[in-house]
């Protein structure tokens, strides 16, 4: 009768470490995030919008989220959900449809380009210069530019 008891105890007492982690992945509050893509010029290719929750991930180019669309009118509407945190949005107009940027033998992209907190001039910085903070629903406007 003693096993069957501590049998009994240690089951009601991994169900309830279970439920104590899953409470807790649910108890993380994701917000909307919504992004306007502006200044779009060409319903041509598609738009890759990649946010990245990193530095170490803008870095080494290793998206939390990416998403490729059909660009159909002048300003394009993304919304998606995240947890609360810091985020970077960056976007590519893939004109010619190969799923990356074209650029030059420099390095300068041949295709327009947008990057949050980024106002298209000079050479984008990293990841602590253009991130903005999700603590409640929040909307950034980029537009592509074409640099």
């Amino acid at each position: 009768m003693k096993k069957s008891f501590k049998k009994s105890i240690l089951l009601v007492l991994i169900q309830i470490v279970c439920g104590i982690f899953l409470f807790a992945e649910d108890a993380v509050e994701e917000k909307k995030l919504t992004v306007e893509i502006t200044n779009v010029t060409s319903e041509d290719g598609q738009i890759i919008l990649a946010i990245y929750n990193s530095s170490d991930n803008y870095d080494k180019r290793i998206a939390f989220q990416e998403v490729k669309i059909k660009p159909e009118t002048d300003i394009v509407r993304f919304e998606t959900s995240v947890p609360e945190g810091e985020y970077l949005v960056m976007l590519v107009h893939d004109i010619n449809n190969n799923g990356k940027l074209d650029t030059s033998l420099i390095g300068m992209p041949k295709e327009p380009v947008g990057l949050s907190n980024y106002d298209g001039k000079g050479i984008p910085g990293k990841f602590k210069k253009h991130k903005f903070s999700v603590n409640e629903n929040t909307e950034i406007i980029i537009p592509l530019k074409k640099i």
